[in-house]
């Protein structure tokens, strides 16, 4: 039976934590090791962990503290001592159904991809239990049931979303791993983790897994560097850089094709909204900022920061390292 390896990354949040550790213990595929990297310097995690009293469910406390991007990349590293066939990261506020192992280990045998993106509902996160979901998938309306190219993929970013953390499995045959091991601005490192991609990816939309959609009591560390505001600005600056990289990094013919509809299902009005924001000039067709939201992107253009990081994933992609 293959081996499935699973991170789980978490912070002060023992009854989400663990429902998510119930939700590997409900899998129709078992064979299965999850390690939970609990960056709580006081260890919160630890009595949850020994109260599943799983012994596939292996307990990690980060010294030091890596704070909430750190410890979501570290997920994605490809190396581990456990010989694993297949990984996938679950956030500790978010959820699997119990057939999301085998259904991503069955698309990758039989479809013959490296990595592959199991759709996921939205849960919101309501107070005194009274939790509601979608009845529609962060892909619906993105992209279609079948391979993607890399190419494809950040073409996605002109949409709602390209890459969700929770939803990719892959195989230990991926050509490059998709951590990008360096920090970078909360907000956009799933976008950042799109430029990684060397291999195809096949998208399932079935709703196989759910979404925590944050909420004040997320409790996701941020680190101590930076206000609100000055985040902000960086990570729309930055993700308006990635998008620009992205764009430019297309093929003339693919570009056509995304403009004139051909590629993915992200609604006209909306790719072109993403390209204009981006500064990204569609001759023919335009989708006009209103008056406010020009304002907000010259004061992004001009006060916000690129992250390093844009640069680093700019760079691999040119080069294909």
């Amino acid at each position: 039976m293959s081996l499935v390896l699973v991170r789980t990354p978490t912070y002060r949040r023992p009854v989400l934590l663990k429902r998510a550790l119930h939700c590997l213990q409900a899998q129709t595929h078992q064979d299965w090791v999850c390690e939970v990297r609990d960056d709580c310097p006081d260890a919160s995690a630890r009595s949850v962990v020994e109260e599943v009293n799983d012994p596939r469910i292996v307990y990690t406390n980060n010294t030091p503290q890596k704070f909430m991007i750190e410890n979501l990349d570290a997920c994605f590293q490809r190396e581990n001592s456990y010989n694993a066939d297949y990984f996938f990261m679950l956030e500790d506020d978010n959820q699997v159904r119990p057939d999301y192992m085998a259904r991503g280990i069955d698309i990758i045998e039989q479809i013959g991809v490296p990595v592959c993106m199991l759709n996921q509902m939205i849960e919101n996160l309501g107070e005194g239990g009274k939790d509601s979901y979608s009845t529609f998938g962060i892909f619906d309306g993105v992209y279609d049931q079948r391979i993607h190219s890399p190419t494809e993929i950040r073409l996605a970013l002109f949409g709602w979303t390209a890459m969700s953390n929770g939803s990719i499995f892959w195989s230990k045959n991926i050509r490059r791993d998709l951590a990008f091991r360096t920090g970078t601005v909360p907000g956009i490192d799933e976008d950042l983790r799109a430029f990684r991609l060397v291999d195809p990816v096949y998208v399932c939309l079935d709703k196989l897994a759910v979404w925590a959609q944050d909420e004040n009591a997320t409790n996701r560390n941020l680190g101590f560097d930076k206000g609100r505001i000055r985040r902000e600005m960086d990570m729309l600056a930055s993700a308006r850089a990635l998008r620009r990289a992205a764009w430019n990094s297309t093929p003339p013919a693919i570009q056509a094709e995304f403009l004139s509809g051909k590629v993915l299902r992200v609604p006209m009005d909306k790719r072109l909204y993403e390209m204009n924001r981006a500064g990204i000039k569609t001759p023919g067709a335009s989708a006009p900022l209103g008056m406010q939201k020009k304002l907000k992107q010259k004061v992004v253009r001009y006060l916000g920061r690129v992250h390093p990081s844009i640069r680093k994933a700019q760079a691999e992609l040119t080069s294909g390292v």
